[in-house]
């Protein structure tokens, strides 16, 4: 079958909404205390070992979960007649993401997918983790240092199934790293595996423990586990499915960890918080913890972001305060309202030497990324652009102000999915971030790329990391002839949080031959800087693209701003000093398509200089200079 579509760019950037309601929730069990369950060393790291791996391909099919497999059924329907026609593409302004040092990372030689997750060190220290294997490397690219499978990794004879869904993490406060990992697919052999780097260099050895995967003792165990820290604890939220043959969902639940116990190889304390429900009693999958954008203080709280993953109209906002010793710890939970989405069809992918074209599974419409900074949780999720596509949405939970913002990009034709993303700001005030995705259709092997969002939610233009060498045939006919092939589930990408220019490392999938397979899974990693300026937009031009006017300039006595507004919809003024600090909203309000001029009296303002920046939304955000005498 060979297929051609029309390929369109859209960029939607939607009002705020603010929040609906919110209510105390969880219930809390502990603290309990697991023992060290063993210490390796650099010798041990650099023992040989066999690397046996076993992998039974079973398919848990989390598309069942609430009325995802519905939806993309009947999505396909209308990808597949999609109209056919030539490229179009809108404009965007926003500074495009600079690719640095790239290399290629992990092979996937067992397992499907790739699961990626990585970590980047204050001193150049990578970690790249797939479902096969954990790599380490410095950030000079060129220095491959280890490489372990999981089994040889974790060397523990009574645990010998399956280890799937790794997670890493670098903790900038105590300048280690924490490797999260499951093990076993059944409610009597779920563990969670949890490591601590015994230093800021992983290759010294790490202090592991098993937490349990079924820690309510019934016929449960624990897959899709997210996690992060605040500046004391580690949090894991984990999801409990019933045992085979349905692996039927049961409830998501969340580890509270010290962190300091684990450094040292102590007994690990530890609480559980299950019950979790929303404002509206809804107990759903997936809670993303935000950990701080720029590694900065975190201090006994921690935010998690959730969506459905078939379809809604809210975003929910999940957050404990009080550490695990606290008498008065809580949780409480939040629902904001954003525009509807809704989960996207599967992909496409194409073999070029056959011609044939295979589908990628797009998974669900969850939080695949999220990060807390000043106030602002950023998250990020793929869903339906049109037609059943797949592209990437992006928003801003404004927690002071009790909103939040949603932007998405896509391409018509082409499926952009599971996005992560990180801080690009200088300050804590500033919101740009980068997202990496995954990237296909029916004319392509599947490829990976990074675009960024500024500070003022305008998109860049995408740029390809790695484009695919062939398609990916793991899960090939006739074992498994209905089977979209495992695409994701996750893409990994990590500030590096002392760099003097905003900097981070992607990890991505892309298709590849490996050994011993052919059309598989590889990784690669890439460096990416910004090229956006600190804002405020230090501009000496008083006439900006949209038609924002401020006269007289330097002002005497009164000043003026003109601006037209192209668009219906809320629009905000802000006027800043020379630090950064917000002086004054000048204007907080919707407003109709029109010519619109705003002034104030300059007498109550010193001499100097100031920063005026006009917000419409659904438009870009411009800022200028404002002299005063």
């Amino acid at each position: 079958m060979h297929l051609k579509f029309s390929v369109f760019l859209f960029l939607f950037w939607n009002p705020c909404l603010y929040v609906l309601a919110q209510n105390h929730t969880g219930q809390f069990h502990g603290p309990f205390e697991e023992p060290l369950l063993g210490s390796t060393t650099r010798n041990d790291l650099y023992r040989s070992y066999w690397h046996i791996t076993l992998q039974s391909l079973y398919e848990k099919n989390k598309s069942s979960l609430f009325k995802t497999t519905d939806l993309k059924n009947a999505k396909r329907t209308d990808k597949l007649h999609s109209p056919q026609g030539g490229f179009t593409q809108s404009k965007t302004t926003g500074s495009n993401p600079q690719v640095g040092t790239n290399f290629k990372g992990n092979e996937l030689k067992t397992w499907t997918p790739t699961d990626n997750t990585i970590a980047v060190s204050n001193g150049g220290k990578i970690i790249s983790c797939i479902n096969y294997s954990i790599e380490y490397y410095d950030t000079a690219g060129n220095n491959f240092l280890l490489q372990h499978t999981w089994d040889a990794f974790v060397n523990n004879t009574n645990l010998s199934d399956g280890k799937f869904d790794p997670r890493v993490v670098y903790d900038p406060k105590h300048d280690r790293f924490i490797v999260v990992l499951l093990h076993g697919f059944s409610s009597w052999k779920s563990k969670i595996l949890v490591a601590f780097s015994k230093t800021n260099d992983p290759l010294d050895g790490w202090n592991l423990y098993q937490l349990p995967g079924n820690p309510f003792q019934d016929s449960t165990w624990t897959d899709y586990p997210t996690i992060g820290i605040n500046d004391q604890e580690l949090f894991i939220n984990g999801n409990r499915f019933g045992d085979a043959p349905n692996y039927k969902w049961k409830e998501t639940y969340i580890y509270q960890i010290q962190l300091n116990k684990g450094y040292a190889g102590q007994s690990l304390q530890y609480g559980i918080w299950n019950n979790i429900f929303t404002p509206d009693s809804v107990d759903g999958i997936t809670l993303y913890p935000a950990s701080d954008g720029m590694g900065l203080s975190l201090n006994e709280k921690m935010y998690f972001v959730q969506l459905r993953p078939d379809s809604g109209s809210k975003v929910y906002v999940f957050r404990i305060d009080g550490q695990l010793v606290s008498p008065n710890k809580s949780m409480t939970s939040y629902a904001y309202a954003i525009p509807h989405y809704e989960v996207c069809a599967n992909a496409f992918q194409k073999d070029p030497s056959t011609g044939y074209i295979d589908s990628l599974s797009t998974g669900n419409a969850w939080v695949q990324n999220a990060f807390y900074l000043n106030g602002v949780i950023h998250y990020t999720q793929s869903a339906d652009i049109g037609q059943g596509w797949c592209g990437l949405n992006y928003g801003r939970i404004l927690l002071d102000s009790g909103y939040a913002v949603t932007t998405q990009h896509g391409e018509v034709g082409t499926d952009l999915c599971y996005p992560a993303l990180a801080s690009m700001a200088y300050t804590p005030n500033e919101r740009g971030v980068v997202l990496a995705y995954l990237r296909s259709d029916s004319s392509m092997t599947p490829e990976c790329g990074v675009i960024s969002v500024d500070h003022d939610m305008v998109w860049s233009s995408k740029q390809v990391v790695k484009t695919g060498d062939t398609s990916v045939n793991i899960l090939y006919p006739p074992a498994y002839p209905i089977m979209p092939e495992r695409w994701g589930d996750y893409t990994g990408i990590c500030r590096k949080y002392n760099a003097a220019v905003p900097e981070a490392w992607l990890a991505a999938a892309y298709g590849t031959n490996t050994l011993p397979r052919r059309a598989s899974w590889g990784t690669w990693i890439a460096q990416v800087t910004t090229t956006d300026p600190q804002v405020p937009l230090n501009t000496t031009s008083h006439e900006l693209g949209t038609g924002l006017q401020l006269y007289p300039n330097p002002a005497i006595d009164l000043f003026a701003l003109e601006f037209e507004n192209k668009i219906a919809g809320p629009a905000r003024i802000e006027l800043y000093d020379v630090q950064g600090k917000l002086i004054k909203i000048l204007f907080d309000d919707a407003l109709k398509v029109s010519m619109n001029r705003l002034s104030f009296n300059r007498n109550i303002l010193q001499p100097g200089t100031y920063f005026v920046r006009l917000k419409l939304y659904q438009q870009a955000v411009q800022s200028t200079i404002l002299q005063i005498q």
